[in-house]
């Protein structure tokens, strides 16, 4: 007979959050079965799993490439350093 795990226990094992194993019990990538109410999952359908499963599998891609823009540097036009008032005045030496 298979030992079962509660979905605390699996969550521990993959080392993943537990509404992660209850999202893969739901989108039926992992078996499990309900016994009084409460989700099991049989070692060996846990061992199936992590078999394939690899953490860090999903990637989203938005399809927006996007640019970098360079850093830019200060010049005495930039407001700034225009700034008048206490404490704002920043005197620089050429």
């Amino acid at each position: 007979m298979d030992n079962l795990f509660n979905v605390n226990q699996a969550a521990f094992i993959l080392k993943v959050h537990p509404l992660t194993i209850r999202r893969y019990i739901k989108e039926g990538r992992l078996k499990a079965l309900k016994v009084g109410g409460a989700i099991r999952i049989k070692e060996k359908d846990l061992h199936e799993f992590n078999k394939d499963y690899t953490p860090n599998s999903r990637s989203v891609d938005t399809g927006v490439k996007t640019k970098i823009n360079p850093a830019k540097s200060f010049t005495m036009e930039d407001p700034f350093l225009r700034l008048n008032g206490r404490g704002a005045s920043i005197k620089l030496s050429s």
